[in-house]
């Protein structure tokens, strides 16, 4: 088996070497950036840490403890116990992170991975397989680990000036930490994948993933608020709670600490628990878990499931969208068929968490910040339009968000199955109808709902609330046709990866094109509000003016829709199949 194992290995070193060798002059530049700010990004990490703890740990702030500790009973008076759990804390949050992520790795290297069916039927052993496969999916892991949370412990040692010794120990538990989430994680693949689809697992991991971001970020947009209730001295405790004797992060805390300290009997003890733990458990879990792969990816690959009887689709249920029944019959068809894939696949929910999470915090915020209308009173009509604005903005952002998750790049959504569409009886016109129709969708429906509701939170004046909905739709309706347009004539339908939809073409003329029309647009609609306040005096002038940045508004917006129609519909006439 061994000599299976090194095939295998030196296989995919070969391929990995000749992708790299091989690859386009951009790719390799690509390669040395990437190394270039991994290192550069290290070497900050290590530098901060070691500062920081440095500074902690010095006589001055010890001084200053002590003074703070006799003014204030309830805070401690020495630093260095919470420092010495500080490796244990790191490496607690480091053994979750990693049973998380190996559980998406192992997914996509043991089922996933495009090479598996040429590897089960190849004349090598399948524990062999099994061994390469699983150590693959390690390998970004590794690389994280000894990137960020390296340049941590290594900094770590040199604030508190430890030696060499600690710094080999550092780098023994930074092999040997990710082998106990590993096993665990792949006695959990295992389980997951006889009951799920390894797809649909896939999906719900990256569900679970963005939701936990999610949490991160709504975690640091609320830290003025949650700062008084943490920066206490019963916090500190916590800290010490982590390193409990009973958790293995503690076994390689207090590992690293007896390094350093030269406590050689601790080392050898709790060295001894961690390494032997980590190892054992690993063995089991990779002996169980090995007799359960063939059988498990055999069913991934067979599993049809029962069979479901389609119950009748109701046109109703497209109609109730708006204006749907002024789309002809094969464009309205597209845009059901469209929707009914969207939420076959769970990543698309994923990427409708982060715009709505920043609806929520937006939201709050806009609401509990106090309103002065005397200092509103106080500024040009167009400084206060301007910031009655705002409210669009977020909605417009939302709102793409949720366009770009529903309808991506258009056209190359479709990918290589666009020829089904090509080859029946629909115009190209009626074709990007119904992807606009698509894109366009979140603008009246969610983007309406949410100025409605804060306007009623807010207590916004009705004229103002319909120039703000007049603003969503027309700029909306300008960035959906072009994009849907630019889609079209620059498509890229052999993509792998679907977040490789888009061509280079199309993203440096988007990128061009939305501050460009959106200032255009905003700028003419506040520009006709302020050539009215300079005339003055007549209510009709002032009116008239701004009405008059609005039809310019709309004409720009027309004849930006008309360019994205006739790229679009030309780009879909040279597509050939």
């Amino acid at each position: 088996m061994l000599n299976a194992i090194w095939v295998l290995i030196r296989t995919r070193l070969i391929i990995t070497r000749n992708a790299i060798w091989r690859g386009s002059l951009r790719r390799k530049i690509g390669w040395i950036v990437l190394l270039a700010l991994m290192a550069f990004g290290a070497f900050g990490i290590y530098s901060f840490v070691s500062v920081v703890v440095w500074a902690l740990s010095s006589p001055e702030f010890q001084a200053a403890l002590q003074e703070m500790a006799l003014a204030n009973p309830g805070m401690p008076s020495d630093f260095r116990p919470y420092l010495d759990a500080l490796p244990g804390l790191v490496l607690l949050g480091t053994l979750f992170m990693l049973l998380l992520s190996s559980f998406s790795s192992l997914l996509s290297s043991l089922y996933l991975s495009g090479d598996m069916d040429m590897l089960l039927v190849a004349p090598v052993p399948m524990r062999a397989v099994f061994t390469v496969k699983f150590f693959g999916g390690l390998i970004s892991q590794y690389i994280i680990l000894f990137a960020l949370i390296g340049p941590v412990l290594l900094g770590y040692g040199q604030g508190l000036g430890y030696g060499p010794l600690y710094f080999v120990c550092a780098g023994a538990v930074l092999l040997v930490l990710p082998l106990f989430p590993a096993g665990l994680g792949t006695l959990l693949l295992m389980a997951v994948v006889r009951v799920l689809p390894a797809r649909r697992a896939r999906e719900m991991v990256s569900l679970l993933g963005g939701m936990i971001g999610i949490g991160f970020y709504l975690t640091s947009q609320f830290s003025a608020e949650l700062a008084p209730m943490v920066a206490s001295p019963q916090s500190l405790q916590a800290l010490l709670a982590t390193n409990l004797p009973v958790l293995p992060s503690a076994w390689a805390g207090r590992t690293l600490v007896a390094a350093g300290q030269g406590d050689l009997l601790s080392l050898s003890f709790y060295g001894g628990i961690f390494i032997s733990a980590s190892l054992l458990v690993f063995i089991a879990c990779m002996l169980v878990a090995e007799r359960l792969y063939y059988n498990g990816w055999s069913n991934m690959a067979t599993q049809g499931g029962r069979v479901r009887t389609r119950a009748p689709r109701r046109e109703a249920q497209l109609q109730t969208l708006p204006l749907a029944h002024l789309l002809p019959a094969p464009s309205r068809a597209l845009l059901a068929k469209d929707l009914r894939l969207f939420g076959r696949d769970l990543r698309n929910l994923q990427q409708l968490i982060f715009p709505l999470a920043i609806a929520a915090i937006w939201t709050f915020r806009m609401i509990t910040t106090p309103a002065e209308p005397e200092f509103d009173q106080a500024l040009p009509g167009f400084v206060v339009q301007l910031g009655h604005f705002v409210s669009a903005g977020i909605a417009f952002f939302i709102c793409l968000s949720l366009s770009t998750s529903l309808a991506g790049t258009g056209i190359s959504r479709e990918g290589r199955g666009f020829w089904i569409i090509k080859a029946a009886p629909i115009s190209p016109f009626q074709i990007l109808l119904g992807k606009f129709a698509l894109a366009y969708l979140p603008y009246p429906l969610v983007g309406s709902a949410f100025l409605l509701i804060l306007s009623l939170l807010r207590h916004t004046a009705p004229l103002v609330l319909l120039e703000q909905w007049l603003l969503l739709l027309v700029t909306g309706l300008g960035c959906t046709a072009f994009s849907m347009g630019l889609g079209a004539a620059f498509p890229k339908l052999d993509w792998e990866n679907p977040q490789q939809q888009a061509t280079w073409q199309s993203g440096c003329i988007g990128t061009l094109f939305y501050p460009a029309y959106l200032t255009l647009v905003v700028g003419f609609i506040v520009t006709g509000t302020a050539v009215g306040d300079l005339l003055g005096g007549d209510v009709l002038v002032v009116l008239g003016m701004r009405l008059l940045g609005w039809v310019i508004a709309l004409l720009i917006t027309l004849g930006v829709s008309w360019v994205g129609v006739l790229m679009g519909t030309r780009g879909l006439e040279r597509i050939e199949v």
